[in-house]
């Protein structure tokens, strides 16, 4: 209980730092017992907000292993990803997240995992027409 007290310290924290920097990109809480996260993480691409389920559970391990955070609806649409929509994190944060181990937590994996892969993918996946806009896709139906 005490490090989903120090988890949910952090995440607080450092959201409360990105909107004071005018870069607040997720929400995210967890189940009762903190062993499942789920929320929204968006990104911006030529001033429009991509929007994004994001989950995760901790693992059994946690702290020594990093959780393995899902973007479910991007599932199979890069080759960096897992079943599942579980983003691939294995070459660049893994090492990092090992070499600091314990002292790293979910807005770690949150600020240098999600957001670098983020940063990288979504703009090819829009490139691509993987990804759309969901206004215009509004806009189209009606």
């Amino acid at each position: 209980m005490k490090k989903l007290q120090e988890e949910y310290q952090s995440l607080i924290k450092y959201v409360s730092n990105n909107k004071e920097a005018d870069n607040d990109w997720f929400r995210l809480e967890s189940n009762k017992e903190g062993t499942r996260w789920f929320g929204k993480c968006w990104f911006y691409h030529e001033m429009l907000k991509y929007e994004f389920d994001v989950e995760f559970d901790i693992p059994v391990t946690y702290p020594a292993t990093a959780p393995e955070i899902a973007l479910p609806e991007l599932d199979g649409k890069t080759a960096k990803m897992y079943r599942g929509g579980k983003i691939c994190l294995t070459d660049h944060f893994k090492p990092l997240w090992g070499r600091n181990v314990p002292k790293f937590g979910i807005g770690h994996a949150m600020a240098l995992g999600l957001g670098p892969w983020l940063a990288v993918e979504i703009p090819d996946l829009i490139e691509k027409g993987l990804v759309t806009y969901k206004e215009k896709e509004a806009e189209k139906k009606s």
